[in-house]
């Protein structure tokens, strides 16, 4: 009987919840869709959080913009009402505008560029967002942009000139289609396939794995892998909220352990969905090292308005760009 006993013990051990009665709900918000890198990784991160506080976090994930777009997802993260923010580091940016910075058009040439720098600039970006109310856990990604425009390849930066281009709610995607002469339309995401297929725009600019997960990829017959853009993303927490929690789950919420394999899944996917864009009957175009020159002198007059904005931004800009020439220096 006491062997039964001890096995029927053992099973409840084995088998029995994870998350404890009392334990603290964290809402999770993301614009990803279901089935996407972005929401695996975060089933990810919740199973090793509530693992990690020992059952005294229950992660709730709402995934597709269920509760509103990044900018007020953000907002309602800096107020506490939202306990977690996963997307890109754009929406963020009302905020701590100096995260606009990681989205200047060519700022970096290779994932390895970015994955240095990101790290170099980590602990001075996690001291900027902690002053407005939030609190770093990692760095994710959305990946590196490229066009999608009805009727023609992007292949030079004459291409561009005319073209009227869905922009995000950002001056620094809006100053880069000027520089290239283009006519940017501010247009929030729900609004674009529409706009793509009734011609209100030409194109957007997004990654590949954006693309097909909004579906604007119906919108257009061809997509030039530009690359004019690396947009990394993060993963933060309300600092309200996190201020009031037990010591063990603070240091639970702050490892970073997930960070890798969330930038490296959705890297995985990049040409898998480029094949996918040949497949739906659609061009895929890329740029000659002469046109990517090109199209990057044509940008610094945007990293020059970016510094312009304030002292804060002009120091954020020198540090990445120290880091870059770090970079070169190693390879």
């Amino acid at each position: 009987m006491k062997r039964l006993a001890l096995s029927l013990a053992l099973v409840v051990a084995l088998y029995a919840p994870s998350v404890r009665a009392d334990a603290v709900v964290a809402k999770v918000g993301s614009v990803a869709p279901e089935g996407t890198p972005w929401a695996e990784w975060l089933d990810g991160v919740k199973k090793r959080l509530e693992k990690d506080s020992g059952g005294k976090l229950k992660l709730k994930v709402f995934l597709g913009g269920k509760l509103g777009g990044e900018k007020e997802m953000v907002e309602e993260t800096k107020n506490g009402n939202l306990h977690l923010y996963g997307g890109s580091v754009g929406a963020v940016g009302t905020w701590v505008p100096e995260l606009a910075a990681l989205e200047l058009p060519f700022i970096f040439s290779s994932d390895e560029e970015a994955d240095f720098v990101l790290e170099k600039v980590r602990d001075r970006y996690a001291k900027l967002i902690e002053a407005k109310g939030f609190v770093m856990i990692m760095w994710a990604e959305n990946g590196w942009h490229g066009y999608g425009v009805k009727g023609k390849c992007i292949e030079k930066v004459e291409d561009m000139k005319g073209l009227k281009m869905r922009s995000q709610e950002s001056y620094v995607h809006l100053e880069t289609y000027k520089a290239f002469g283009a006519s940017p339309v501010e247009m929030a995401v729900p609004e674009v396939l529409g706009a793509l297929q009734t011609g209100t725009v030409d194109g957007y600019s997004n990654t590949p794995l954006f693309s097909f997960a909004t579906s604007w990829y119906k919108g257009i017959t061809h997509y030039s892998y530009t690359k004019h853009i690396y947009q990394p993303a993060v993963l933060l927490l309300s600092k309200k909220w996190f201020d009031g929690l037990d010591a063990d789950v603070k240091k639970a919420l702050l490892v970073r352990s997930d960070e890798k394999e969330g930038i490296a899944g959705v890297r995985a996917l990049t040409e898998p969905l480029l094949d996918n864009f040949k497949a739906a009957d659609k061009t895929v175009c890329r740029l000659s090292p002469e046109a990517q020159k090109a199209f990057a002198e044509k940008a610094k007059p945007v990293w020059q308005v970016f510094a312009k904005k304030g002292k804060s931004n002009k120091e954020i800009l020198d540090a990445i760009l120290a880091a870059k020439k770090e970079f070169a220096a190693k390879k």
